[in-house]
């Protein structure tokens, strides 16, 4: 075959795989347009990153899909409404804690409960009717993703859940000893730390009360958030007592009707307070006491034992 012969035939393969790559059919996406909390973004690149994903205005404490059209304080699904250049197949796809559903409600206007949403959706869009809605809903604050595809488009979208309502104590650790003359400070021996998250587990850093109460000492009340010790902080300090009972409540509202366990909103201790020393001093005078009671009664036994008024025999004093 000739040289020239190869280049055409080289040529003519090399057309042959441009037009199986790139077919007729491949339909690109136009516009997408999301709606969460905040209103609509048109064909919103501002959501194609971890970081700027986009949220629904609340959790899903509910535990049913919510997209009130006409509040949008009630919303914790995002709608997504996807436009084609013409006829196609448009398919969503969803990762993490993603979950997508075609719907909010059911044929009799009942709101879809969580557990009703997948990981994928299609629909075959024609002319004339070339745009296809759905919503997306994440329980975590951990930002996932919702691919949407046509043969001749992909783009990928964020979407993350919000915690707004503090609902479990976690790891509660009172001090083992409260020493008197600390301060209040956070960072004193004297503190009461934890972690607060929302009935899905997600961490509440922000907007809780949870507060420290008790007897036998001084309690600053309201727990704090310290975003350099990434934890809750209260303290109890300045006492003298010899018992410090503390509790820590936190202010929630009971979700086990919607499905979820019942709130872990309290936590209890109670420690001795003031020095080591000082405990092992008054504890040493309490066994002298004893030891001296005893040892007074056994002298009184062995005299009535000693003058036979007494049947049994005496007794060794401490």
């Amino acid at each position: 075959m000739s040289k020239k012969l190869i280049a055409v035939a080289s040529a003519a393969a090399l057309a042959l795989a441009a037009l199986v790559a790139v077919p007729a059919s491949a339909t690109t996406i136009t516009s997408v347009e999301i709606v969460d909390s905040a209103g609509v973004t048109a064909n919103a690149a501002s959501h194609s990153s971890s970081t700027s994903a986009v949220v629904a205005a609340t959790s899903m404490t509910s535990r049913t899909l919510d997209f009130n059209s006409t509040s949008s304080t009630t919303r914790n699904v995002v709608r997504f409404v996807v436009t084609a250049a013409s006829a196609t197949t448009i398919s969503v796809s969803s990762t993490g804690s993603v979950k997508l559903s075609a719907d909010v409600n059911d044929a009799d206007g009942a709101a879809l409960s969580i557990t009703t949403g997948g990981t994928s959706l299609s629909k075959a869009v024609i002319t004339g009717s070339l745009s296809y809605t759905f919503y997306a809903y994440n329980t975590s604050t951990t930002a996932g993703t919702v691919v949407i595809e046509t043969p001749g488009s992909k783009n990928t979208y964020y979407v993350k859940g919000v915690a707004t309502l503090a609902y479990n104590l976690v790891g509660v650790t009172f001090p083992s000893s409260i020493l008197s003359g600390e301060t209040a400070g956070n960072t004193n021996k004297n503190v009461v730390y934890f972690q607060i998250t929302d009935a899905y587990g997600n961490s509440v850093t922000s907007g809780a009360t949870a507060t420290l109460a008790g007897t036998g000492g001084t309690f600053s009340g309201a727990a704090v958030y310290s975003s350099t010790r990434k934890r809750w902080e209260a303290n109890v300090s300045g006492t003298t007592e010899a018992n410090v009972a503390m509790s820590v409540t936190l202010t929630t509202t009971d979700l086990s009707a919607n499905g979820f366990a019942e709130p872990v909103d309290y936590a209890y201790s109670s420690v001795s307070a003031g020095s080591l020393a000082a405990q092992v001093t008054a504890l040493t005078a309490q066994v002298a006491a004893l030891k001296a009671d005893y040892n007074a009664l056994a002298a009184k036994w062995n005299k009535r034992v000693a003058s036979k008024t007494a049947p049994k025999k005496a007794v060794a004093t401490k």
